[in-house]
């Protein structure tokens, strides 16, 4: 029988928690990878199991950056649930400034976090899994497509992750299908902040300009990972948007 387990890095982000609910929900066994506020998470990982049906559920701290803090988070959540059979690699920060302006500093954390980070956790995650039907899920952004202003950092690693995902796509096949999953105009805090989307008429504006008429939500992030991850999905080595046709490409 295949194990319905996943480990989940940027577990205490609002698409990380929604993933984390819906497959908690589907019965999965639930590792959360986090980094900062172990108290946040324990009691995530606590509401997991009694409120969300999970079998197991476990928070694990892990700086993404570092080898061999992933490698230990791998390890504990092997531990914890068994064979971990699906790896969502949801982490990712944003240092916007600029590009003229940008330091060598912000360059480096964005690009070691999203795309180191995802570098490490996909290879420890292969490196460890037996079984015949491992997914790997990274979580993508619709400005490594098409850029933005003052985020050349970030579009970049996303752009990278994009890569990695064709990639490994190949390598990994057929035992590990590898495919990302890009969050158009998501109604989470962090776009809130950056779009100002709190003033009703930039709201308006960009509801206006997505064919479906709404921002996306995080779950609606979660259930497209929540399909991805099931056994028999027969889908490998793409970029899927969940957008709301904002970005058809």
């Amino acid at each position: 029988m295949v194990p319905m387990t996943a480990l989940i890095t940027g577990g205490m982000s609002d698409i990380g928690r929604a993933t984390a609910v819906t497959l908690a929900r589907a019965g999965y066994g639930v590792a959360v990878g986090f980094r900062r506020d172990a108290e946040a998470a324990e009691r995530f990982a606590r509401a997991l199991a009694d409120e969300h049906g999970a079998p197991q559920a476990l928070a694990i701290r892990a700086d993404i950056r570092r080898r061999g803090e992933v490698a230990a988070m791998v390890e504990q959540a092997w531990i914890g649930l068994g064979e971990v059979r699906v790896l969502v690699n949801g982490a990712g920060i944003n240092r916007d400034r600029p590009f003229v302006e940008m330091t060598d500093a912000e360059w480096e954390e964005v690009r070691a976090t999203v795309l180191d980070g995802a570098f490490y956790c996909c290879q420890e995650f292969a490196r460890r899994f037996q079984g015949e039907e491992g997914r790997i899920l990274n979580i993508g952004a619709v400005t490594a497509i098409r850029g933005r202003k003052n985020g050349v950092n970030y579009c970049s690693a996303r752009a990278g992750v994009v890569a990695l995902t064709k990639c490994l796509a190949q390598e990994l096949a057929p035992r590990i299908s590898v495919v990302t999953v890009t969050p158009g105009m998501i109604d989470t805090a962090e776009v809130g902040a950056r779009y100002n989307l709190g003033a009703a008429e930039n709201r308006a504006r960009w509801e206006a300009s997505i064919p479906l008429g709404r921002l996306g939500s995080p779950w609606d992030v979660a259930g497209m990972i929540e399909f991805l991850a099931r056994p028999g999905c027969y889908v490998n080595g793409q970029n899927i948007l969940v957008d709301g046709g904002y970005f058809p490409h």
